[in-house]
């Protein structure tokens, strides 16, 4: 067996080394960071696509810093950490979409809460 040769790997400046970061995360996460969020992204490693999603979220998207400062005041008004606030957002985007006809919703079930599967009515 021949010895598996390392790239040469540029260094980085010294404001920008990497810090070692373990996580664990549930295997239906690891599967998609593999089978779907890695490829769509175009990295050949796991890590680099994770690395570009905390990038992104960190610099809200790399979007200009007058549209930040903008979209910061309003989540912060609405008392939404980022994730929360990207949620209202996508779910007010769902809404258009659904109103513009292109979307329709899915037929709502009614689940019964814990209260009503005890007794059987509010």
């Amino acid at each position: 067996m021949g010895a598996v040769r390392e790239m040469a790997k540029t260094p980085l400046p010294a404001d920008q080394e990497m810090r070692q970061l373990n996580v664990k995360v549930p295997p239906e996460d690891a599967n998609f960071v593999q089978e779907v969020l890695r490829p769509q992204l175009g990295f050949p490693y796991n890590a680099e696509a994770v690395r570009e999603v905390i990038s992104q979220l960190r610099t809200w998207f790399r979007l200009p810093s007058y549209v930040v400062d903008v979209l910061k005041k309003d989540a912060e008004a609405q008392k939404l950490h980022i994730l929360n606030y990207l949620q209202m957002l996508l779910h007010k985007r769902y809404e258009d979409l659904a109103a513009e006809g292109r979307e329709r919703p899915p037929a709502r079930t009614s689940i019964p809460s814990p209260a009503t599967s005890k007794s059987g009515r509010r």
